[in-house]
């Protein structure tokens, strides 16, 4: 009862972080069925290509076998020189054919869910030998899908061989009248023919077993709400780290923040309690951007390193106010703010021309045309 109401409160689709952890502990998609096909299809080539070969290190093994002298067959020692005549032509293509299937059937098995190396699957698990848990697995709607899965296999060979074997069984019965390098090759070919046929009904129904364990694993690894709100809590971190990173990031903000002061065109300030640093350039910006901004002690500051390398310092209290209350930080000035800015910039252009030309400097504007529309009264 109470897995089949932990699986109903499992409804959220598992995250990529849990994905992840799973496939670090081997928990991965499997399709067996085509290592199965694949290593028929494989065996089915190699007797094409080498069924020749076969014929021919078979018959070097019978004839050693038909000339072994009875009188080694008395003798230990050459006992095991005359067996080795006979086995070793049968291992020359054995070995090789059995170590071909075993590199394919390992690739075609990581087709599906890819190559993963884990050591937890080995580490001792005691609910692996409870009996109860045993049964509880065997009866459970996964062992049930096992079961049909390979239900369905064996039919399907058994009736596919069924069929071969009657439509073909004269050709089989033919074969003992045959002589013998011709029926070995005969009889290669119609094990290709075999093992095609069979390889194409096993990947008929490979082809309905994948998308089966994809859905399978998905469906394994779902979540309930509660741990897809601890695996965003331990991401996010807890409060007080979520405090610290943000003091550093502003930390951060802030030497970065001074350090874009000398390419500002001008600091409007309050004139101490606030100062705000902007930069326009024409053609690279379609409004000018706030660079750097503070109040007290950071105001000071910026007011410092603007004066340190001949930035503007603009005293517009209304406007320093609600460039640092509405704008934030490499933004652009809002529309309502670009009036009072241009006519801050103007102003500035005018005073750079004049020191230019050594000329007095122009009075600051007194006329309120600073200041910013009501709405951003600060």
């Amino acid at each position: 009862m109470s897995d089949t109401s932990d699986r109903e409160n499992r409804t959220e689709q598992a995250t990529p972080r849990r994905l992840q952890k799973a496939r670090e502990e081997g928990s991965v998609v499997r399709a067996h069925g085509l290592a199965a096909v694949a290593i028929m299809i494989c065996g089915a080539f190699a007797l094409t290509v080498g069924g020749s070969a076969l014929v021919d290190l078979l018959e070097r093994s019978l004839l050693a076998g038909l000339r072994l002298d009875a009188a080694a067959m008395q003798d230990p020692d050459r006992l095991l020189v005359a067996a080795k005549d006979i086995v070793l032509p049968g291992l020359e293509i054995v070995a090789p054919f059995l170590c071909l299937m075993a590199v394919v059937g390992f690739f075609a098995d990581t087709l599906v869910g890819g190559w993963v190396f884990s050591t937890q699957p080995l580490a001792p698990d005691v609910s692996r030998i409870d009996p109860l848990k045993g049964f509880a697995r065997l009866f459970s709607l996964n062992g049930l899908v096992e079961i049909v899965k390979a239900l369905a296999k064996f039919l399907v060979v058994a009736v596919v061989a069924f069929w071969l074997i009657r439509s073909r069984a004269p050709t089989y019965i033919g074969l003992a009248a045959e002589t013998w390098p011709a029926a070995a090759r005969h009889a290669a070919e119609l094990s290709t023919h075999v093992f095609l046929v069979l390889a194409a009904a096993l990947a008929a129904v490979a082809a309905l077993e994948v998308p089966y364990q994809l859905w399978s694993h998905r469906d394994r690894l779902k979540m309930t709400r509660q741990e897809l709100k601890d695996e965003v809590h331990q991401l996010e971190g807890s409060p007080q780290t979520k405090r610290r990173i943000k003091t550093l990031r502003r930390k951060l903000a802030r030497m970065r923040m001074m350090s874009e002061v000398p390419k500002a065109d001008a600091v409007v300030v309050n004139p101490q309690h606030y100062a705000a640093a902007l930069r326009y350039q024409e053609g690279r910006m379609r409004a000018p951007r706030l660079l750097a901004k503070g109040t007290g002690l950071i105001a000071l500051r910026i007011r410092e390193v603007a004066e340190e390398h001949g930035v503007p310092v603009i005293e517009a209290p209304p406007l320093a106010r609600a460039i640092c209350r509405y704008v934030e930080l490499e933004d652009e000035i809002p529309v309502g703010l670009y009036q009072a800015v241009a006519e801050v910039l103007a102003y500035v252009y005018r005073l750079k021309a004049a020191r230019e030309t050594r000329r007095s400097p122009p009075d600051l504007p007194r006329d309120g045309r600073f200041d910013p529309p009501p709405e951003y009264d600060a």
